[in-house]
C-alpha cells in the first residue's frame, strides 16, 4: 500500500493507539515529496535516523531513530521535553506510540523492506503507565506497516530495567512479542548477578553511560573500570554498541573494548 493511502488510514484511525487519549484529537501523519512527518497541536515532529556499523563485517547493522521537534515559531525542542508538558498518562501513552510509528513510517520510506533493525525509544513514563500486556498495541500498528517486532529493536532505560520489577516485566512482555531489547546507559560497575538479570529480562544489546566516552578520552587511568564492564557484557552474551564517536580519536580508543557495533560521527566520515 503505497505510504500516502497508510498515512490517510492511520488518521483515521489515531483512536486506536490509545482511545482514551485527548491527543488524538490533535495529532496527525503528513506524507508529501517522499517525506514523512508528525504534527501535534503547534509542534512538527521531522523523522530522522542514522546508521550503527558493524566492525567485524563493515557494514550497517541497524539505524537508529531520532526526531526533530520545532514549534510554530520554528523554535527547536529536544525530543525529550515532549515527555513533561502537561499532558495525562493516556497522552504519554498516545504520543510513545504515535512517535514510534512515525519512526516506522520513515523507516520505510527511506529503506523500504530493509532487513536491517530500526531503533526506536520507549520512554519509561509509556512503561509506567501501561500495567501487562506490553508491546501489544504497536505489534498491531507495526502488523498494518507490513512490519514484524523482530525488526524493531526497542531501547530501553537500562538503570530502570535492572531495579524497577515492573520495568523487568515490562522488557520481559517485549521480549515475548519477539522485540528485540537495547539497555541504554547500562552503568559502570554493574555487577555479573545484573548482567544476567538483563539478559534473562530479554535485553540482547546494551550501551554504556555517557560518561563512559568521556572517561576513556580523558584518561587511560580509567580504563580499568570500561574493561570490566565490557568483559561483563560479553560474558553475558550481550552485544555492545558504542554510540556519538564524533571526535576522530574515538574509534582508536573504543578498538581496544573491541564493542560490537558503533556509530557517530567520525565513523560516518572516516571509516565507512
Amino acid at each position: 500500500m503505497p505510504l500516502t493511502q497508510v498515512t490517510n488510514y492511520l488518521n483515521e484511525h489515531l483512536y486506536v493507539f490509545n482511545p482514551n487519549a485527548s491527543l488524538q484529537h490533535h495529532a496527525a501523519f503528513h506524507w508529501e515529496d517522499g517525506r514523512i512527518w508528525g504534527q501535534l497541536y503547534n509542534l512538527t515532529l521531522y523523522p530522522s535516523q542514522q546508521p550503527i556499523f558493524s566492525l567485524e563485517r563493515l557494514d550497517i547493522a541497524a539505524w537508529e531513530a531520532g526526531v526533530e521537534i520545532r514549534d510554530q515559531h520554528d523554535v527547536p525542542h529536544p525530543s525529550d521535553w515532549l515527555y513533561f508538558l502537561s499532558w495525562n498518562q493516556e497522552d504519554v501513552v498516545f504520543l510513545d506510540r504515535f512517535l514510534r510509528v512515525l519512526h516506522a513510517l520513515n523507516h520505510l520510506a527511506l529503506n523500504g523492506a530493509s532487513t536491517k533493525p530500526l531503533i526506536v525509544d520507549v520512554h519509561w513514563r509509556h512503561i509506567q503507565a501501561i500495567e501487562v500486556s506490553h508491546g501489544s498495541v504497536f505489534e498491531s500498528l507495526l502488523t498494518q506497516l507490513g512490519l514484524h517486532p523482530s525488526q524493531v529493536v526497542l531501547r530501553l532505560d537500562g538503570s530502570m530495567v535492572l531495579e524497577e520489577e515492573h520495568s523487568q516485566d515490562a522488557a520481559h512482555s517485549f521480549h515475548q512479542r519477539g522485540y528485540p531489547l537495547l539497555a541504554q546507559a547500562v552503568p559502570l560497575g554493574t555487577t555479573s548477578k545484573e548482567w544476567q538479570r538483563l539478559k534473562q529480562n530479554g535485553i540482547r544489546w546494551v550501551t554504556p553511560p555517557p560518561d563512559a566516552l568521556l572517561l576513556a578520552r580523558k584518561s587511560r587511568e580509567h580504563f580499568p573500570r570500561l574493561v570490566e564492564w565490557r568483559k561483563g557484557t560479553r560474558l553475558a552474551g550481550l552485544n555492545v554498541w558504542w554510540p556519538r564517536l564524533d571526535w576522530p580519536e574515538d574509534l582508536g580508543i573504543m578498538m581496544q573494548l573491541k564493542p560490537a557495533l558503533v556509530s557517530g560521527v567520525s565513523i560516518k566520515k572516516n571509516i565507512f
